[in-house]
């Protein structure tokens, strides 16, 4: 975005130059102008609300490894309707059957992914847990649970859906960061499964 208003201004300063020396046309320098200020402005106010946004270490963590292509302050606006949260041996996140009602991002520990009660993947530090259920409003297809203590992010489903319907940026972001992890996630089955 920010590229892309760099262009807007430089754009706007070249036709308000042209509009003033070689039309010598008031009202469409004016407008060109205008629109100038506009971005400068947008720029402005982004990197203001950057400087504000401040992150702990485990929020630079998820910043770097699901959204590091938003702005600080996207991430902040994101991680608002979250809780970080811990969880022992035997913490049930998800269960089979019923709805999501949290996107997590687990960020130290290791969860146990049960299909009908039988193992069928783990999760480790890092990853997504209950993204294709919070992508699809389906119900969970498999049960989390913490095979050791755990700490986490959680994001609540509702919130979260708002915010992607109100800043395209951030959706965009989500959903990459989802497909890129059930991507690993379903190289690390195939690589298990070639072990056996």
């Amino acid at each position: 975005m920010l590229m892309l208003r760099m262009f807007a201004i430089s754009s706007g300063v070249a036709g308000a130059s042209y509009s003033f020396f070689w039309l010598s046309d008031p009202v469409g320098t004016f407008w060109e102008i205008a629109f100038t200020v506009v971005n400068v402005a947008q720029i402005a106010l982004m990197a203001h609300r950057n400087r504000m946004a401040q992150f702990s270490d485990e929020e630079r963590a998820f910043y770097a490894q699901v959204v590091p292509t938003l702005e600080p302050y996207q991430v902040r606006r994101l991680m608002r309707g979250g809780v970080w949260r811990d969880g022992h041996t035997g913490t049930e996140l998800i269960r089979q059957g019923e709805l999501v009602s949290h996107l997590i991002f687990l960020r130290s520990g290791e969860v146990s992914v049960l299909v009908n009660g039988r193992q069928v993947g783990v999760c480790t530090e890092g990853n997504l847990i209950g993204e294709i259920s919070i992508r699809t409003g389906r119900l969970a297809t498999a049960t989390v649970i913490a095979n050791a203590s755990i700490r986490y992010l959680a994001l609540e489903r509702d919130a979260l859906h708002r915010l992607m319907k109100a800043d395209p940026e951030i959706a965009l972001a989500i959903d990459v960061s989802n497909r890129l992890d059930l991507e690993s996630k379903l190289i690390r089955m195939n690589e298990t499964a070639l072990r056996r």
